[in-house]
């Protein structure tokens, strides 16, 4: 028997990744997580060696990684003198996962309710006593979801007319809470809330309140669709710029606020709490709202200050004016945007909810919302063909995937951009 220790990340450039074992006997590879996790710049990954880093840290570690590949060859030992042939790879993976996480005896310390679970859950990520895998702190915004999947299924406990206990938690009551999300949610907001079912699950299995060898077995569906969302070009938002008249101050900051986030790409958690003393020499310097507290591996986000900011900043020696919350900012901005013909155009948004795909006709103007700043800061700037790893450097996105999502464009743009290309390249080959 072969028995290796592996990364389940091996290609994160940085933070904790949890390691899982594969036992190879006889054509048969059974693979374990046993619950162990290391901090990727600890562990050697290279020339087919894989193990942690000969260092103090790691000392603790190496002794229980020996202790798990122990208990994975006498198990198997074991069962080969109960089992004619070979032991099944899920055979061995079962004895060893009971042997590893013996499975939870139902007694009044686990019968807890989920829905005073989901308040645990809460109040320790506010805490600090739970943290993100790269032992952070999680920031107060990613907790808020946490927040409306409690009420949501405190909503389903009402239907059901029914409390349900952790130990209650098995696949049917996964698909029921989920069926009752899909039809009532559209499917990206119902993916939202399942996966904060999925951490909470999780949590309860890390506190023991539920079987881990069970928890294995559940299926939480967090699939999610393109979202249709709207952007700004770079003329409507000259547009934007360009009013004058306004009825209340309040609309004036509004705009002034949306504009600078059209032009830095900065989340609203960050362009709304912009300082003097974040802007430097023609840079602005900050650190990202959705970073996470207290992190070990932030870094800060250069952007250069563009005209329309500059001609912004100038209006305001004493610091950018108090932004209103979210909600309000928001119906403020949906207002000024009436005021902007191009945005007066019919737009159709897909929803899938219950299953069935919905098409709803709105005014552009009536999508709008803080985040359409950000969003179209990405698509203006890739439509000027911007490299993607530079607008990636001041956007924040780690992988190109996350921030494809929120370019915009259209195959029309797409196209254009290739020919502005094509039409380079014969100029050259000309002169």
């Amino acid at each position: 028997m072969n028995v290796s220790f592996l990364l389940l990340l091996p290609k994160k450039k940085f933070g904790k990744t949890a390691i899982y074992s594969t036992a190879t006997y006889r054509g048969q590879r059974a693979i374990i997580f046993p619950g162990e996790s290391i901090d990727v710049a600890n562990w050697i990954n290279k020339d087919k060696i894989n193990k942690p880093r000969p260092i103090a840290d790691n000392n603790a570690l190496k002794g229980r990684l020996v202790r798990v590949e122990q208990i994975i060859r006498d198990t198997h030992d074991n069962l080969q003198k109960t089992t004619q042939g070979i032991v099944p790879s899920k055979v061995l993976e079962k004895a060893v996962r009971d042997i590893l996480f013996p499975p939870v005896v139902e007694n009044d310390k686990n019968k807890v309710l989920i829905a005073s679970f989901f308040q645990t859950l809460i109040d320790d990520s506010a805490s600090g006593e739970r943290k993100t895998k790269d032992d952070l702190d999680l920031n107060p915004n990613s907790i808020k979801p946490y927040k409306s999947a409690l009420n949501h299924f405190k909503t389903f406990q009402e239907i059901h007319n029914k409390q349900y206990y952790l130990t209650d938690i098995n696949q049917k009551l996964i698909n029921e809470f989920a069926k009752f999300l899909n039809g009532k949610l559209a499917i990206n907001a119902s993916a939202k809330y399942l996966t904060v079912f999925k951490l909470l699950i999780s949590y309860a299995t890390e506190k023991k309140l539920i079987d881990f060898n069970v928890a294995l077995e559940f299926k939480v569906n967090v699939r999610r669709e393109k979202a249709d969302n709207i952007y700004l070009t770079e003329k409507e938002v000259k547009a934007i710029m360009a009013l004058t008249e306004f009825s209340t101050q309040l609309y004036e900051t509004v705009r002034d606020l949306f504009v600078i986030g059209c032009n830095t790409g900065l989340r609203f958690s960050d362009y709304s709490i912009l300082r003097l003393e974040n802007i430097n020499d023609g840079f602005i310097t900050i650190d990202p709202g959705k970073t996470l507290r207290n992190s070990k591996i932030a870094t800060k986000v250069i952007i250069p200050v563009h005209p329309m900011v500059k001609q912004i900043l100038l209006k305001y020696p004493a610091g950018l004016p108090k932004c209103p919350p979210n909600q309000v900012f928001n119906r403020y901005l949906k207002e000024i945007g009436k005021q902007i013909s191009s945005l007066d155009q019919e737009f159709e948004k897909k929803i899938t909810r219950s299953h069935k795909v919905e098409r709803i006709v709105y005014k552009k103007w009536q999508l709008l919302q803080t985040h359409s700043a950000r969003r179209s800061f990405c698509t203006n700037m890739y439509l000027k063909g911007v490299p993607t790893i530079t607008i990636r450097a001041i956007s924040g996105h780690k992988t190109e995937e996350s921030f494809l999502k929120y370019i915009k464009a259209e195959n029309q743009q797409h196209a254009d951009i290739l020919k502005i290309r094509f039409d380079e390249d014969e100029k050259k080959d000309n002169e």
